[in-house]
């Protein structure tokens, strides 16, 4: 029997991301909303941390509520995707079909999201892989805080 395939999109990256940024700074769904730029509702920023309303309307105002920019959050999801496939692991672009969805136990959640994408970065980047977007940003790119 040969082992699964693990897979996620893009946009669950994003979620992911946008999830560990609002759980780094202590706030929840509902507070991360209310900062948007125009704020967004708690559902809205809800289905984005499951990579379900990515659009950059929504990426725009959510990286709104940290002071940060969406390039920003774009960056640190392209880093975390290509730490994802250097492990094997099928990141697609577009929205997976209905029966692609049925075979559940080959989708990745959240939070394998989360620990699978900063594996890759943490040898390189140590603690700034999973410090926040803006630390990410300012090591990568070897600037000062």
């Amino acid at each position: 029997m040969s082992e699964q395939i693990k897979r996620t999109t893009y946009a669950a990256v994003i979620g992911a991301v946008l999830a560990e940024e609002r759980n780094l700074r202590g706030v929840s769904q509902v507070a991360a909303a209310n900062c948007a730029k125009p704020p967004l509702a708690q559902s809205t920023w809800a289905r984005l941390e499951l990579g379900k309303a990515c659009n950059m309307d929504n990426i725009a105002r959510a990286t709104g509520a940290f002071g940060i920019e969406p390039w920003q959050l774009i960056k640190v999801a392209d880093d975390r995707v290509k730490a994802l496939r250097e492990q094997g692991i099928e990141v697609r672009y577009e929205t997976p079909s209905d029966e692609e969805l049925k075979e559940e136990e080959s989708w990745l959640s959240v939070g394998a999201i989360s620990r699978l994408s900063t594996v890759g970065l943490g040898a390189g980047l140590g603690i700034a892989a999973v410090a926040g977007i803006a630390t990410y940003i300012n090591k990568v790119f070897n600037t000062k805080d």
